[in-house]
């Protein structure tokens, strides 16, 4: 069972840095692509070296190195971390400076890891170190660089993704850089109790959470496979999703997206229909079918062009009314600026009807709702045409109020 856990995480790191591959071969690559790629190859051959079936093979080699070939492969991933973060955050030329230099940091840190751990007298089975951290302390120092390392990769990309995610626009991409964020979370806790761990055992303390002693039976018990291996998954494959999520995100949004478009196009059917009748040049010209968000941007600019249309008779004079009308009707906030609107264009609909010169009115060019993007635009329009039928119930009384009050 753990086989398969790692190696289906694996699976998907792979798969991963496929996808982004691609993107190298056309044209110009985006920053730190290329830095993404061998980040999530990786981290899928980490898992793989790391799963028992492979550990007996490279075992028969020399003992644990399994382990070995799997912690140089994630401090290549975490190498991979701050290549990719250099490159987001400085310019072209300097970032490669600065790359180059961790690398070879990195390199001489990993070649001093590969000694230590070839020098010292490693168990055959396949597991934790336990009582050799106390009588060799090369071990130790072995793993202090690991944690060190590639805990402070983690704390890079944990600061990195909370700081952007509050800047970013598309939902896809906020929401990776959050799942990014949990997985640096989940990988310091297991570097965490790691450390922990060790020093515990290279000062002859006992350590409450036991299962570090034998090759782990299952993912969750003892507890301390739950860190040692649980951990390491789930950390993998929160990232590996993150990172990828603004990739494949839409793509698994899109007949949601596109189900949402259709209904918020039938919503404005009514509106869309009372402006064309007194406005039939507002219809664009037909074209072939782009697909329901085409559809639904040619309805919200064809009621916006029948509410320009109208925008001469909207007056202040008008607005007062309509809104004193709101207020005597007691209607809660959430539907007052919908009912509002409603109104008014259905009076300015019935001005201009009635023949009422546009040059009596003061020119308003803002026709209300404040959204900035199409579903946040059409949304509003959908609101406007639902109270259309509340709205002409106060149409009468506020026409009369206006024709006493002139």
């Amino acid at each position: 069972m753990i086989d398969a856990a790692f190696f289906s995480v694996a699976a998907l790191a792979f798969l991963a840095a496929v996808l982004k591959a691609r993107g190298l071969r056309k044209g110009p690559p985006r920053p730190g692509r290329l830095a993404l790629c061998c980040l999530l190859a990786m981290l899928g051959l980490a898992l793989v070296l790391l799963s028992g079936s492979a550990q007996e093979i490279e075992s028969r080699i020399f003992p644990n190195l399994g382990r070995l070939l799997s912690n140089v492969c994630t401090l290549l991933a975490a190498l991979g971390v701050v290549s990719h973060l250099l490159s987001l955050s400085y310019p072209q030329g300097g970032a490669r400076s600065m790359i180059r230099r961790k690398t070879i940091g990195y390199g001489a840190v990993i070649a001093v890891m590969v000694g230590m751990f070839l020098s010292s007298p490693v168990p055959a089975r396949v597991g934790d170190f336990g009582s050799l951290y106390s009588e060799h302390f090369a071990l130790v120092l072995y793993i202090d660089l690991y944690v060190v390392l590639l805990g402070k990769s983690m704390i890079d990309l944990l600061a990195v993704s909370i700081r952007y995610a509050r800047y970013a626009r598309r939902a896809a991409l906020r929401l990776g850089l959050g799942i990014v964020a949990v997985g640096s979370v989940v990988a310091l806790a297991y570097l965490l109790e790691k450390a922990l761990f060790v020093q515990s055992q290279s000062f002859g303390f006992a350590f409450p959470v036991n299962g570090h002693d034998a090759p782990c039976p299952a993912l969750v018990s003892p507890l301390g496979c739950l860190f040692s291996v649980t951990f390491p998954l789930v950390a993998v494959l929160l990232i590996t999703v993150g990172m990828t999520l603004p990739t494949w995100g839409p793509l698994l949004a899109a007949p949601v997206r596109s189900s949402k478009d259709r209904w918020l196009y039938r919503r404005l059917g009514p509106l869309w229909r009372m402006l064309y009748e007194a406005f039939p040049q507002i219809a664009m010209p037909d074209t072939m079918n782009l697909g329901s968000r085409w559809n639904l941007q040619r309805r919200v600019i064809e009621i916006r062009d029948g509410l320009l249309v109208l925008s001469p008779y909207r007056s202040p004079e008008l607005e007062d009314t309509v809104n004193e009308a709101v207020e005597r009707a007691g209607l809660s906030d959430r539907e007052r600026a919908a009912v509002v609107e409603a109104m008014l264009i259905a009076l300015t609909l019935d001005a201009y009807r009635r023949g009422f010169p546009a040059e009596a009115r003061e020119e308003i060019s803002s026709l209300g709702g404040d959204a900035s993007d199409l579903t946040g635009e059409a949304s509003w329009l959908a609101k406007v045409a639902e109270a259309m039928p509340t709205a002409l119930k106060f149409q009468e009384w506020v026409a009369s109020s206006m024709r006493t009050s002139s």
